[in-house]
C-alpha cells in the first residue's frame, strides 16, 4: 500500500461552500478512475495552540490510498486529475503540500479495506428513484433493518443523520454525512461515528439514466472493521472474525437495500400506475 496525503490551506476568501464542493469533487474525481483503494477527507480540527504556530497549519486533509506505486504514479498522471487541479486554480486560492508513504499506522494485513459495488436495474424513471435515495428520513419505511433515521443537518448539497439500524440481531447505531451531487444524481456518503466493529464505512450510491422508464442504481462500499484491543474487535470478535461478520452485512444489505428501493420505485413511477 501507497498513501498520498495532502495538506490543504485555503485562502480567507474561499467560502466554506467552495471548500465543501472542492473537496467533495476531489472525491468524485478519485473513486472514478478506479485506481484508488480508499480516499477520505477532513476539515482541521482547529486548538488554541494553532492560533501562535509557526509555519503553515492546514484548512482540510485528504489522503488516497493505492495498491502499490506504480498504480499511484499512473493516477498522478491521469489527464482527469490535472483537469481537476488546473479546474480549481482557476477558480479558488489555496496552497497545497503532499507526501506518498506507506501507511504509518501499520494496518495489518488481517484488516484490509474492502471495496463492494452492487447494482440493479430499475424500471422506473431516474427523477423517481432519485426522490427515493434522497428522503434520508423514509429509510426507516422501506429498508427493513433501518429503525429510525433523524436529520441531524441539512442543506442543498448535504445530509448528516443518525440511522438506527438492526445489524444480526442488535441495534446499532451511527452518524453518517451524505454529499449530495443532483446534476450528477451521486450520493457520497460516510460513517462519522460509526457502529461497533466498523473502523470506516464509505460509498456511493449512484442512479444513471438508461432511458426515459430505466435506471440503473449502483451501490458502493468502501470499508474495514474497527482495529482489535487486546485481540478483540468490540470486545467479542477476532479480527477475521469481525471481517467476515462486515462483508457478509454489506453482502446481504447492498442486495435487499437495492431490491427495496427497486421495489418502491417501480411501484410508485407513473407508467406502472403509481403517482409521485
Amino acid at each position: 500500500m501507497i498513501c498520498h496525503t495532502l495538506i490543504y490551506k485555503f485562502a480567507e476568501s474561499v467560502s466554506a461552500e467552495d471548500r465543501d464542493q472542492f473537496l467533495k469533487e476531489l472525491s468524485e474525481t478519485v473513486r472514478s478512475t478506479g485506481l484508488s483503494v480508499g480516499f477520505d477527507y477532513r476539515i482541521h480540527e482547529w486548538l488554541p495552540v494553532d492560533e501562535k504556530a509557526i509555519g503553515m497549519t492546514g484548512s482540510a486533509i485528504a489522503q488516497i490510498v493505492c495498491e502499490d506505486s506504480e498504480t499511484m504514479r499512473k493516477f498522478s498522471e491521469l489527464t482527469s486529475t490535472h483537469e481537476f487541479i488546473a479546474s480549481w486554480r482557476s477558480r479558488i486560492s489555496y496552497e497545497a503540500a503532499y507526501a506518498n508513504h506507506p501507511p504509518l499506522t501499520g494496518v495489518p494485513a488481517d484488516n484490509p479495506l474492502h471495496h463492494a459495488e452492487h447494482t440493479v436495474t430499475v424500471h422506473a424513471p431516474v427523477a423517481v428513484v432519485w426522490d427515493i435515495l434522497v428522503d434520508v428520513e423514509g429509510y426507516a419505511r422501506i429498508f427493513p433493518p433501518t429503525q429510525d433515521v433523524k436529520l441531524l443537518e441539512e442543506s442543498p448539497t448535504h445530509q448528516i443523520a443518525r440511522l438506527v439500524v438492526d445489524v444480526n440481531g442488535e441495534t446499532n447505531s451511527w452518524i453518517s454525512r451524505r454529499d449530495i451531487d443532483a446534476d450528477n444524481r451521486v450520493i457520497t456518503y460516510r460513517q462519522l461515528e460509526h457502529a461497533p466493529i466498523v473502523g470506516h464505512m464509505g460509498g456511493q450510491w449512484r442512479a444513471l439514466p438508461l432511458g426515459d422508464d430505466t435506471t440503473q442504481l449502483v451501490l458502493t462500499h468502501e470499508f474495514r472493521a474497527r482495529e482489535a484491543v487486546d485481540g478483540k474487535v468490540a470486545g467479542k470478535l477476532t479480527p477475521q472474525e469481525a471481517d467476515a461478520a462486515l462483508r457478509a452485512v454489506v453482502e446481504r444489505n447492498s442486495v435487499a437495500d437495492l431490491g427495496a428501493v427497486k421495489t418502491t420505485a417501480e411501484a410508485t413511477a407513473p407508467g406502472n400506475g403509481g403517482t409521485r
